[in-house]
């Protein structure tokens, strides 16, 4: 009798009598199964993330008043403002996604877990370095047309600048502006001064109080100095001696 393998297909030879028992055929190995992957670990945070642009805000109140001086000061306070806010927004969704990550190794390797925390208290120093430099570009976009020197209110707000920072990470401008106008009352010897207003087209600007000019005669005059008569001559030492009613014995 010839059998075929059913895995092979080749042929197998079996020789048995009539009488016995048939032998099988030797059964085709089972490959076996693979192991099933190990997920693989979260991927890092991207850090190059680029955040959303800020929408622009409105000028603060009395910037309609700041001369060309202190428009061009706004403006740059303003993009100092702008960029000290992208790069907060940036610092804290690195931070959220490590936090994410941290999660997901409390499980695993432990020295992994250290590393992670390690990044995630960095980027969290960052964020707040980052919050700060926004609460700052925020006071002095608004004191710069209320304070002679914006640096100033900066330095008295700047004493504790979480307060204007919520749980979410806003900045409460409301409360900067309450705290600037309390700031004035108290220091009013700090408040800006009003920009002279430019004369009307067609007519002159008015002329700046002339100073007066250094009188040569009020200044300090050249002194003679005393005569020294063991030198002078005997006709000028005679004659200072004469001015007291005396008279030299000699000639």
């Amino acid at each position: 009798m010839i059998d075929l393998a059913p895995a092979t297909g080749a042929t197998w030879f079996t020789l048995t009598r009539h009488d016995d028992d048939p032998i099988e055929p030797p059964k085709p190995e089972t490959p076996e199964e693979p192991e099933p992957a190990t997920p693989d670990e979260p991927a890092e945070p991207a850090e190059s993330e680029t955040p959303e642009e800020p929408e622009e805000e409105p000028d603060p109140e009395g910037a309609d008043k700041l001369g060309d001086a202190g428009k061009k000061a706004l403006e740059r306070m303003k993009a100092e403002k702008a960029a000290a806010k992208q790069e907060a927004a940036a610092a804290k969704k690195q931070l959220a996604a490590l936090a994410k990550k941290v999660e997901a190794f409390e499980d695993r390797d432990r020295t992994e877990l250290e590393r992670a925390t390690a990044k995630a208290e960095r980027l969290a120093e960052k964020a707040a370095k980052a919050t700060a430099r926004a609460v700052t570009g925020e006071i002095k976009v608004h004191a710069v047309s209320q304070f002679a020197d914006p640096t100033d209110a900066v330095d008295v707000l700047m004493r504790d600048p979480s307060k204007y920072v919520d749980e979410s990470g806003d900045i409460d401008t409301d409360l900067i502006q309450s705290d600037l106008t309390d700031l004035l009352e108290r220091k009013p010897h700090w408040a800006r001064k009003p920009d002279p207003e430019p004369a009307p087209p067609g007519q002159p600007e008015p002329e700046r109080p002339r100073q007066p000019r250094p009188d040569p005669g009020q200044g300090s005059r050249q002194t003679v100095p005393p005569a020294d008569f063991r030198t002078a001559p005997k006709e000028e030492f005679n004659a200072e001696l004469a001015k007291y009613g005396f008279r030299p014995r000699f000639s």
